[in-house]
């Protein structure tokens, strides 16, 4: 029967074929031995979503594969890194699920496609930024402010291929949450020392950002 609803597939569908220009991989690390509902759902969600459109691909890869695991820049297993041609760092750990779904569509989309829903100015002052940048929110798929702070995060790392910008569910790696001492969400960390809560707006976000990197 599948995981999305007929309405959404349909819709979905429609916006792919209108938005994606270029080819899009969803690169998804998992657990080889993982059998869980969970990882057995994220699998079957990913299959889906490809099946939506050519320009849509899925490669799995097990992070037992250390050497390709890092080479990708990633962290922590599981995750998912959506790459075209397009720069920008943008990934996932955990599943893009609940209220994130569409922060991961979005992001698709901007993948494959030149969209770029940021104004001029913060676009522009993102540009300068030469150094490297690590954003990591953290967030619950039950949060409905947290998918803001994440598409900004993104549409950040689209600007500026030094910016690396990730989500990651607390809940899936609650021990990383713990010492970190993560209290409430979205809560974004930048380069693992600097960190501030909330969806900011964009300028706030940059503003932010600014601050921690100087």
């Amino acid at each position: 029967m599948g995981l999305l609803r007929k309405e959404d597939r349909k819709y979905l569908q429609e916006e792919f074929k209108k938005k994606l220009k270029r080819k899009v991989e969803l690169l998804y690390f998992t657990n080889r031995n993982d059998d869980s509902e969970y990882s057995s759902q994220t699998r079957e969600l990913f299959e889906e979503l490809v099946g939506l459109n050519d320009n849509l691909t899925l490669t799995i890869k097990d992070c037992s594969d250390k050497k390709e695991f890092e080479e990708e820049g990633l962290s922590f297993c599981p995750a998912i890194k959506i790459k075209s041609d397009r720069k920008g760092f943008i990934n996932f750990y955990g599943t893009p699920a609940g209220y994130e779904f569409s922060t991961f569509i979005e992001d698709i989309i901007d993948k494959g496609s030149d969209n770029l829903p940021l104004s001029y100015d913060v676009a522009r002052e993102l540009k300068k930024i030469d150094e490297p940048v690590d954003l990591k929110v953290f967030v619950t798929l039950n949060c409905p402010y947290c998918p803001r702070a994440v598409r900004i995060a993104h549409l950040f790392s689209l600007v500026n291929e030094n910016i690396k910008s990730s989500m990651i569910d607390v809940n899936i790696f609650p021990k990383l949450s713990r010492d970190l001492q993560i209290s409430s969400v979205p809560l974004t960390i930048v380069n693992g020392t600097v960190n501030f809560l909330g969806a900011l707006p964009e300028k706030k976000f940059l503003a932010k950002l600014e601050e921690a990197i100087k």
